[in-house]
Formats: C-alpha cells, structure tokens, sequence
C-alpha cells in the first residue's frame, strides 16, 4: 500500500500541463474551492496544485463555513 506522502510525490512528478488542456485546468481550478481541496490534502498529501487552490481564499464561491 502506498503512503500518503508517495501518492503526493507520484502526482507532483506529473505534469498536469500535458495531462489537461488549459480548458481543463482552469476548469479544475473553478470548481475546487479551498474547503474541498484541504480535504482532498488529507486525503493524498501535499499536492501542489490542491495547495494552490486551498490558498486562493479570496475566491467568492469558497466554502468559509467549513474552511479553518
């Protein structure tokens, strides 16, 4: 079984610049708020772009109720 901190290091070696069109990044990057990308954190580790999205705050639609 892998560990949490091989799941995160397995998916910040990819590249999601040749996995996702840009259409599909910003797509990714609309839908995830921060509340749900720290549970997702939990979940696989550290991955970058989850980081990313959990520190964009200031979006309108994050879920401050659950957000800490």
């Amino acid at each position: 079984m892998a560990t949490k901190q091989e799941v995160a290091d397995f998916i910040n070696a990819t590249d999601t610049n040749t996995i996702w069109t840009a259409q599909e990044a910003a797509y990714v990057q609309g839908k995830l708020d921060p509340f749900f990308a720290q549970c997702l954190i939990k979940l696989v580790g550290d991955v970058s772009w989850l980081v990313e999205v959990r520190d964009n705050t200031s979006r309108e639609s994050t879920n401050k109720d659950g957000f800490s």
